[in-house]
């Protein structure tokens, strides 16, 4: 009885928040402060808009489409050319590396699903019970916790740990989402500015600090790929939100003190073809596998008992990249040597031959691109059908360098083309920002830094996939991410506000620096935490009107000889 009346409550809820979302306006929300409603000198906004492919934003900007996105940030600001999203490319890694300044591999939340051979949890946060509880997965610092003493907020956040108010929009936003009414979603996250501005004349103070988060493109993307009507729709209604959003601080007098970011976590590709890890190595293989959320609920005997069944643990993200955890020992918490992980045999006798080489076998597969190997804690073998490299790391005066040399067949990251990248592959070891600089044009930008950072996490797997062009690991989504290619990585960023050149732009960045960035500019640097990944790009954001002055300078001179 108790089951039936809970389940008829959900759906009177449910039916109640979806005629509340169906009553949203597409209209510019009411922004009206009183005259006594303090409004800080410098606040910071951010437009967190999942999943935008940069090949489809660039079109879109380039034909007029996004006229607003357009007016209000690109006109008004700077362009961050070459900005690089955290590796994996995925969206809760993302989210949480742009609260924290951490790469993933730091922070620990390596994707929207991950296996911790310590604690023995297999975490997935794609569920109503589980999308929030982010927030107790990590321990670093937020930038709401470095605001602490601001009025912060957030709009549909993940990770807002710390902030002072959290617009979750559960009711009406989430079911807007389950019933595909996408639209409803973005317009929900706008009609929430109204709501920032009562409880700012409530509290006397409008927020230093805002975090607004689309989710919509990602949902098309997954649904029906990149090319179809309905990505476009979900960012061409972005562009109207922000719109509608800007329009209301500029009348409220706010927008010309805001320092505004629109950024994305991952680019999309279309994934017509699909691999199953999991049902590979439980079907094929006949290891006993893992795969699904366990035990966060659970007590750690049951767990110890649960996980020791199995003697690997897959764990796919964004459909384009897959963690493996394989135990060779007695315990999950007893990690795998190299020459453990290469002479992994469990099945003798399985469809694919003597499994005496699983590293070699996965990389045959069509669905990989690239395979990564945990070699030890400053060292990661990468390998495709073709060839064989190695990233080292060492710490010399302080500070972290890189190489990357190729030990056998052709450059698996296909670096080798490229003047700038190939330079760099001299033997020697190479500073984080030269290897960003010289790989941002290759396929697989910032991999010799990223991929041996993500490393740094034991929730990261002792073999990593990432897939081919066209491929997912398992599902039968439409498209997906998470995977190296150049568009997958690369994505859209873009800066304005107060003392920022109009109509410029800087090269070569990483989205991790958002978090120092924000701080930096909105004049609170002393709370940037030490020890980031991150750096502030402040400087560089305001120095990027001479710099594109000089570069047009270059041009006219270059026009001129011809």
């Amino acid at each position: 009885m108790t089951s039936k009346i809970s389940k008829i409550s959900l759906l009177l809820l449910m039916a109640a928040g979806l005629s509340l979302s169906s009553c949203v306006a597409d209209a510019p929300p009411r922004v009206e402060l009183a005259p006594e409603t303090v409004v800080p000198e410098k606040m910071g906004l951010v437009f967190w808009v999942d999943g935008v492919d940069i090949e489809a934003f660039g079109s879109l900007q380039k034909a007029g489409k996004l006229p607003n996105i357009t007016k209000y940030l690109i006109n008004r600001g700077v362009t961050v050319h070459g900005a690089v999203a955290s590796l994996p490319t995925i969206t809760y890694a993302n989210d949480t590396s742009f609260a924290t300044g951490l790469l993933p591999g730091h922070h620990g939340i390596v994707g929207n699903k991950w296996f911790d051979r310590h604690s023995l949890i297999f975490q997935n946060y794609n569920f109503i019970k589980t999308y929030q509880q982010v927030d107790s997965d990590f321990r670093a610092t937020t930038i709401y916790e470095a605001l602490a003493d601001e009025f912060t907020a957030t709009i549909l956040a993940p990770v807002r740990r710390g902030a002072t108010r959290n617009i979750d929009n559960w009711m009406t936003a989430g079911v807007s989402w389950h019933f595909g009414m996408q639209k409803n979603v973005n317009h929900l996250t706008t009609a929430r500015f109204e709501l920032i501005a009562d409880v700012a004349n409530r509290t006397g103070r409008w927020p230093k600090y805002i975090f607004a988060y689309f989710v919509t493109p990602d949902t098309a993307g997954h649904a029906y790929g990149t090319k179809a009507p309905p990505y476009t729709e979900m960012i061409l209604d972005i562009d109207r939100q922000i719109g509608h959003i800007c329009q209301s601080l500029e009348k409220a007098g706010i927008l010309e003190k805001t320092y505004i970011t629109l950024i994305s976590d991952h680019g999309f590709v279309d994934t017509p073809k699909h691999f199953d890890v999991a049902k590979y190595f439980s079907r094929k293989l006949k290891i006993p596998t893992i795969s699904k959320r366990y035990g966060r609920d659970e007590l750690f005997e049951k767990r110890v008992a649960h996980f020791a069944k199995a003697r690997a643990v897959v764990v796919t993200g964004g459909m384009r990249r897959c963690c493996i955890h394989i135990r060779t020992g007695e315990h999950w918490w007893q990690r795998p040597t190299e020459e453990e992980i290469g002479n992994f045999f469990y099945a003798p006798f399985c469809i694919d031959g003597p499994l005496n080489d699983l590293p070699s076998l996965l990389v045959r597969q069509p669905a990989t691109d690239l395979m990564m190997v945990r070699l030890g804690d400053n060292s990661v073998r990468v390998q495709n059908k073709t060839g064989v490299g190695v990233i080292d790391r060492i710490i010399r005066d302080g500070k972290k360098l890189y190489r990357y040399r190729v030990t056998k067949g052709t450059d698996p990251l296909g670096y080798a083309p490229s003047p700038k990248a190939s330079a760099l592959m001299d033997g020697e070891y190479h500073d984080a920002d030269a290897w960003l600089a010289a790989t941002l044009d290759t396929p697989k930008p910032d991999c010799v830094v990223q991929l041996i950072e993500l490393n740094d996490s034991p929730r990261s797997g002792d073999i990593v996939l990432f897939a081919a062009d066209g491929w997912a690991f398992g599902g039968a989504e439409k498209g997906g991410h998470g995977g190296l290619l150049n568009h997958e990585i690369i994505v859209p960023w873009i800066w304005a506000g107060p003392g920022l050149p109009a109509k410029s732009s800087i090269t070569a960045a990483r989205t991790v620096d958002l978090m120092p960035t924000m701080l930096h500019l909105i004049g609170r640097p002393e709370a940037i935490p030490a020890g980031l990944d991150g750096k502030s790009l402040a400087e560089r954001l305001k120095r990027s009107g001479q710099q594109s002055a000089f570069s047009d300078q270059q041009k006219k001179k270059l026009n001129a000889e011809r």
